[in-house]
């Protein structure tokens, strides 16, 4: 055999697993010390991650219905759901604008039909000539985004254009931009003639 042909034969694979491993190294990818909503172990070792992963859900014509974005997604060992940095969670309408719902940092089981947000968690839906203004904020959140459903038993912040309402608790059927505040309920209106106060 050639001996040109033999060193390249030879040469490639190991050049190959250098440059990938070198990739790898300088991705600055650690271990994490994260503390699990469920469970309390102080240290997991994520055995996946992804860069920049999203998810799309599209509806019976094909079109997209709603999207996860995550900075970072780990998935450890022996773990169902998996951690998502910097969660960002769309849902699309036909008509309007679009409803943002982010957080800190979120987790998401393996089939994307539920999750779980924490930190500080908003829904923001921005006016358009079909739809009014509405932000919602709250400390976790957890979302099925097949059904559009979300809830929480944390404090909620809702505000619109002429109203501010807080409660504890909630119930959100984002579809019909349905929100239902469970216990401690206040609300304020806020007169659109009235500003800066």
């Amino acid at each position: 055999m050639d001996k040109k042909l033999l060193a390249v034969i030879v040469l490639v694979p190991i050049a190959s697993v250098a440059i990938t491993w070198l990739v790898f190294q300088s991705g600055n990818i650690k271990p994490r010390n994260i503390n699990f909503p469920e469970q309390s172990n102080p240290e997991k070792i994520a055995d996946t991650f992804f860069n920049h992963s999203t998810i799309i859900n599209f509806n019976e014509s094909g079109l997209p219905k709603s999207k996860i974005v995550g900075k970072l997604l780990f998935h450890y060992p022996g773990e169902e759901d998996s951690e998502i940095t910097s969660p960002r969670v769309t849902f699309f309408r036909d008509k309007g604008s679009a409803v943002f719902i982010s957080a800190d940092q979120g987790w998401i089981n393996q089939t994307g039909t539920r999750v779980l947000l924490k930190g500080h968690t908003t829904i923001v839906r921005e006016k358009s000539p079909f739809n009014k203004f509405s932000k919602l904020e709250t400390p976790e959140l957890i979302i099925w985004p097949e059904k559009e459903y979300a809830e929480t038993d944390k404090p909620v912040k809702i505000t619109t254009e002429g109203t501010n309402a807080t409660g504890v608790g909630m119930k959100a059927y984002l579809d019909k931009e349905r929100y239902v505040l469970l216990n401690n309920v206040k609300a304020r209106h806020i007169p659109q003639n009235v500003q800066g106060q």
